[in-house]
C-alpha cells in the first residue's frame, strides 16, 4: 500500500531535478535529454517512473517527447508553471523576470479596476475609499500599506466578478507574492510617496472615471516595480534602471 505514494514522490523528484537542470542551462534548446535507460541508471528507478517524469516535463512544455527521445523545448513554449521554478532557481531572483511579473500584475489590476468601477455599488465604492484612506493614513508604515494595497486588489477582483481573471490573480498572489514578500519588501519609499497615486485612485473611484483610475493604478504599480528594483539593485550586478 505504501509503494505507490513512494513511487509517485520519486517520479516528481526526478521531474523536478530534470526541470531545474533544463532551466539552469545544463541542456540547451533542441538538445536531447539522457535516454530512459541512462535516467533509470542515474536515479535507480524503473523505466515506467522515468517515462512518467518525462511526461510531467512535457506537460510543462519544457520538453518534447519524440520517437528519437525527449528533447528540450524553447522556454517561450512552456506553460506559466515554469515561472515559479525560474524565480527559485537562484538565491536571488532574476531582476528582469521579477519586473515582468510585477508589470503584468499591474496590467491585470488595471483591467480588474476598470471592470469593478462599472459594476460596484455605491456601498462598495465607499468600502474601497476606506481602504485607500488607510493607505494614505499609514504613510511610512510599508507593511500596513502593502496589506491595504492587497485588500484594494482583492476588492477589484471580487467586484469585477471575472472568474478567469480571479484565477490568474490568485496564482500570482500565492505563488509570486509569497516568494517575493520577504526578499523584495516594499521599502525604500518616501513616507508620502504612495499617497499621491492613492489620492488619484480615490478621486477616480468617486467620479467613476475608469481612465483616471487606470492612470492611478499605473502610478502605484510603478512604485512597486521601482521598490523591487532598488532592493535587487543592491545584490545584482545588472540592475534595471528605475521607471520615471
Amino acid at each position: 500500500m505504501n509503494a505507490v505514494p513512494s513511487q509517485v514522490s520519486r517520479t516528481e523528484t526526478i521531474a523536478t531535478i530534470l526541470r531545474d537542470e533544463i532551466l539552469s542551462g545544463q541542456y540547451r534548446t533542441g538538445e536531447r535529454l539522457p535516454s530512459e535507460r541512462d535516467l533509470c541508471e542515474r536515479f535507480s528507478i524503473s523505466r515506467g517512473a522515468v517515462r512518467e517524469a518525462l511526461k510531467q516535463l512535457q506537460q510543462l512544455g519544457i520538453a518534447s517527447i519524440q520517437p528519437s527521445g525527449a528533447r528540450v523545448a524553447p522556454i517561450e513554449d512552456c506553460t506559466l508553471d515554469v515561472l515559479w521554478p525560474l524565480l527559485d532557481l537562484n538565491e536571488l531572483p532574476d531582476a528582469k523576470l521579477v519586473d515582468e511579473v510585477l508589470h503584468m500584475t499591474g496590467v491585470l489590476m488595471r483591467e480588474a479596476a476598470a471592470t469593478a468601477i462599472e459594476k460596484a455599488t455605491d456601498e462598495e465604492l465607499e468600502a474601497a475609499e476606506a481602504i485607500i484612506d488607510e493607505i494614505i493614513a499609514c504613510s511610512g508604515d510599508h507593511a500596513r500599506q502593502f496589506e491595504a494595497v492587497r485588500k484594494l486588489a482583492e476588492f477589484y477582483v471580487t467586484v469585477a466578478d471575472h472568474l478567469v481573471l480571479r484565477l490568474i490573480v490568485n496564482g500570482l498572489r500565492t505563488s509570486f507574492m509569497t516568494r517575493m514578500g520577504k526578499l523584495v519588501p516594499i521599502n525604500g519609499l518616501e513616507p508620502d510617496e504612495m499617497a499621491q497615486p492613492a489620492k488619484r485612485i480615490r478621486k477616480a473611484l468617486i467620479e467613476r472615471n475608469p481612465d483616471e483610475l487606470g492612470a492611478g493604478m499605473h502610478d502605484l504599480n510603478r512604485l512597486f516595480r521601482n521598490s523591487a528594483r532598488r532592493v535587487l539593485k543592491k545584490a545584482s550586478r545588472d540592475p534595471l534602471t528605475e521607471l520615471k
